[in-house]
């Protein structure tokens, strides 16, 4: 095979890789609300499932990054989608809100496997190309994204349970595994570049770190309490409860699309302060009318103001020199889970004494702390 060829195939493999990695991550958000109801989980005890998904995946990404960065990315990518099916499929038919917290867990250790070899890929990819790639890759995880919550909001209008719609998601993911994973690069396309070791987020990776954390809290704030959002204060059905995901998604994706343009021209200081603005101002206009339809309109925004924030940050970490890839990579999605952890609990015990809409503000602050130091970040190379 030319070496045309290959990066072609592995560019389209890896795009699929995304999109799996979205709809996983879709199909669990979306159904939150179901697996709330079915258990009897107040928002305390659901904001702990949430954290055991984050918490986990955070965990394993020092794991995670010595593993893309020793052996190369592909069979990362394999692993942590499998870890992540099996887990979605577990949490369908969990008795308990502590069996239910052990399947998040290994759908969260699989999510962290597979981000940081997923990244890593890319940015590998990005080496071969010439070409900045990593948005629209991050985009392709939006449509993922956008069609597990599209899958649910329909699973959840036609009355079907998760335990008929996550295993049929898995089913799907491991057909990915089986076709599309052995496409990608070979193992020392991106393994043993730079350091292999864990680093840690210092020096000019502080402010990339902390601008990572504010971002995957707004995002995952809004993936994992959209929904109840929408069902609760803003007294929507579970059908327009779950389209408060999927109008994130739709955001998200045309502007994960868009963003390896508007980084040329803004920078990612540029991205990063008009970004943060949207997104709070979409927060805000969510929590202020409790009302389906600019509720609706509120999420997209935040959804097209995070989009293509992180994209930005990993590709800088995952290009500095003397380190490789993973390891980079790592070193930053750690801070920035360190948000995905802190907003289910956060969220979930803050609503219980101000109710959810007050809950939220904390992500329009997140959102507001994004758009006053991005300025700050250095323009990429």
């Amino acid at each position: 095979m030319s070496t045309a060829r290959r990066p072609r195939g592995a560019l389209a493999a890896l795009a699929v890789g995304f999109v799996a990695f979205g709809a996983v991550d879709g199909s669990w958000a979306a159904r939150l609300p179901a697996l709330e109801q079915r258990l009897s989980l107040d928002s305390g005890e659901l904001g702990l499932v949430i954290f055991a998904v984050a918490g986990c995946a955070t965990l394993v990404l020092p794991l995670a990054g010595w593993l893309s960065s020793r052996y190369g990315s592909r069979g990362s990518v394999g692993l942590g989608l499998a870890a992540a099916a099996v887990g979605l499929s577990l949490a369908a038919f969990m008795p308990g809100l502590a069996p239910l917290a052990l399947a998040a867990g290994v759908v969260g250790a699989g999510f962290g496997i597979v981000d940081v070899a997923l990244n890593a890929h890319g940015v590998a990819l990005e080496g071969v190309a010439q070409r900045p790639l990593l948005s629209a890759l991050h985009g392709a995880w939006s449509v993922g994204l956008l069609a597990g919550a599209g899958i649910a909001a329909a699973a959840a209008a036609a009355g079907a349970s998760p335990r008929l719609q996550f295993p049929l998601v898995a089913a799907a993911v491991f057909a990915v595994v089986l076709f599309f994973v052995p496409r990608l690069l070979p193992g020392r396309a991106d393994a043993a570049i730079g350091s292999a070791h864990f680093v840690l987020p210092r020096g000019a990776l502080a402010l990339p770190a902390l601008l990572t954390f504010c971002s995957m809290f707004v995002e995952a704030s809004t993936m994992n309490w959209s929904a109840v959002f929408l069902a609760g204060p803003a007294g929507s059905g579970p059908a327009v409860a779950a389209a408060g995901v999927v109008a994130f998604s739709v955001a998200m994706a045309a502007a994960r699309f868009a963003g390896d343009p508007l980084l040329a021209r803004w920078g990612v200081a540029g991205v990063a302060r008009r970004g943060g603005l949207l997104a709070a101002a979409g927060v805000l206009l969510a929590i202020t009318t409790r009302s389906p339809v600019p509720s609706l309109v509120g999420f997209a925004c935040v959804g097209a103001g995070c989009a293509a924030i992180v994209p930005a940050i990993f590709r800088v970490a995952g290009s500095v020199p003397g380190v490789g890839a993973g390891a980079g990579i790592a070193a930053v999605a750690t801070a920035g889970y360190m948000g995905s952890v802190a907003n289910g609990p956060v969220i979930g015990f803050v609503a219980r004494g101000v109710g959810l809409a007050g809950a939220l503000a904390l992500v329009a602050a997140a959102s507001a702390l994004i758009a006053l130091l991005g300025p700050r970040l250095a323009r990429p190379r």
